[in-house]
């Protein structure tokens, strides 16, 4: 992934519309646009990177890179479906559970 794509998959986890994410950032909105342009995005400056992953609650070091081996970062689904799954009831992570083994032996 680019940093574009990480941006764009993290702003969309975050639930944040991108006027709120520019006033929480300190971004301005138009900016934001360009870096997630799907031709020709933009890298920002590592100022603005870092204000944009700060409140976005990530790294810069993951909208850049999507992690490292030794930094590795969850995506952005991953942490949605545990964050979700915890939510769950005990009877329903049981469920949820034996359905994910169900679909991991019919691989």
């Amino acid at each position: 992934m680019d940093f574009s794509k990480n941006l764009k998959s993290e702003i969309d986890y975050s639930g944040l519309s991108y006027k709120e994410l520019s006033q929480k950032s300190g971004v301005a909105e138009r900016a934001l646009y360009t870096y997630v342009a799907t031709k020709n995005p933009s890298m920002p400056p590592a100022d603005v990177a870092y204000k944009i992953a700060r409140a976005l609650g990530v790294s810069v070091e993951y909208l850049v890179t999507g992690g490292t081996e030794k930094t590795p970062q969850i995506p952005a689904e991953t942490r949605f479906v545990a964050e979700t799954f915890n939510t769950l009831s005990e009877n329903d992570k049981k469920s949820v559970i034996a359905l994910l083994k169900e679909m991991k032996s019919h691989r």
